[in-house]
């Protein structure tokens, strides 16, 4: 594991010689998780990609998110998890789950991806997330993503979401003093709490023109609901509402099963045809040699 953190820590894709560093690390990832996963390593060599027959990362089987629901898909031993995450989805009776012994790895991952499409011109905010604290959602691997990220890369937080419910007037209260004091804001949540909050907005004639320099993070869509949000309706209202240009909103896609992140890149190509961010490898450099954070 500990090689894995490094190369997602340190690895240069621009320095070349990468790719087979990572095709060297995927293999033996592969074969540990073989031999320490007897259900996937039976799966990989039913379907003739045993560790004796793959010979590139390419080659690795993937497991289907069905695998997940109907068996155990982890290394470690039950009762050794350092914590469990579980699918969000909403149309199956039993959820996918993924239970880690660690979440260093995990940590690593989502932090290097984050700040890369979210804070790469090493800017550091305060938070309003629209969504639960991790203590009320300790199965979410989004919200643990989110605390993490807020821990480390944040000036401070408000959380919206409490007890189950949403506490719109505590996201009216952020939104009014940032545009008080003239403080950008890192908004971060669902599609669906952001669609639920600007639908009450709307309703209730209520805008805010938020500082330049404020960017929002939306995650998923409708998944598991009879909802359907069109992208340029999202966009429209994030514009309308809070005063964020589409140029400055990243919608991510996560899945519990994967530990990793999809990011829509229009904020950093944006940024970057501008010349105006901080090089994102000097940032890495700061951060490792203990800047804020």
């Amino acid at each position: 594991m500990r090689d894995l953190i490094r190369f997602i820590e340190e690895s240069r894709w621009e320095d070349g010689g990468v790719d087979a560093v990572f095709s060297e690390l995927a293999l033996r990832s592969f074969r540990h998780q073989c031999d320490s996963i007897p259900e996937y390593g039976a799966f990989a060599s039913h379907v003739g990609r045993g560790p004796d027959q793959v010979r590139t990362w390419l080659d690795i089987p993937a497991a289907p998110a069905s695998a997940f629901r109907s068996h155990d898909l982890s290394a470690s031993g039950p009762g050794e998890e350092a914590a469990t995450f579980e699918t969000s989805g909403t149309t199956i009776s039993r959820p996918g789950r993924v239970r880690l012994r660690s979440t260093q790895l995990y940590e690593a991952s989502l932090t290097r991806n984050f700040v890369r499409h979210v804070l790469f011109d090493g800017a550091r905010l305060r938070a309003v997330v629209f969504g639960p604290t991790r203590a009320e959602a300790p199965h979410s691997s989004l919200w643990f993503m989110t605390d993490h990220v807020v821990r480390r890369h944040c000036s401070g937080a408000a959380w919206v979401v409490e007890g189950g419910e949403p506490r719109w007037e505590r996201a009216d209260e952020e939104l009014a003093r940032a545009v008080g004091e003239k403080a950008p804001l890192l908004l971060l949540g669902t599609t669906l709490f952001f669609q639920a909050y600007f639908a009450r907005c709307d309703r209730e004639g209520l805008k805010f023109v938020l500082p330049a320099g404020s960017r929002a993070m939306d995650t998923g869509g409708a998944k598991g609901t009879r909802v359907e949000i069109r992208r340029e309706e999202i966009e429209s209202a994030f514009g309308r509402v809070l005063g964020i240009p589409p140029s400055h909103l990243v919608n991510e896609y996560g899945m519990a099963e994967m530990g990793s992140q999809f990011y829509e890149d229009t904020f950093l190509a944006s940024r970057e045809r501008r010349g105006c961010s901080l090089p994102f490898e000097r940032f890495l450099d700061r951060e490792r040699a203990g800047g804020p954070g």
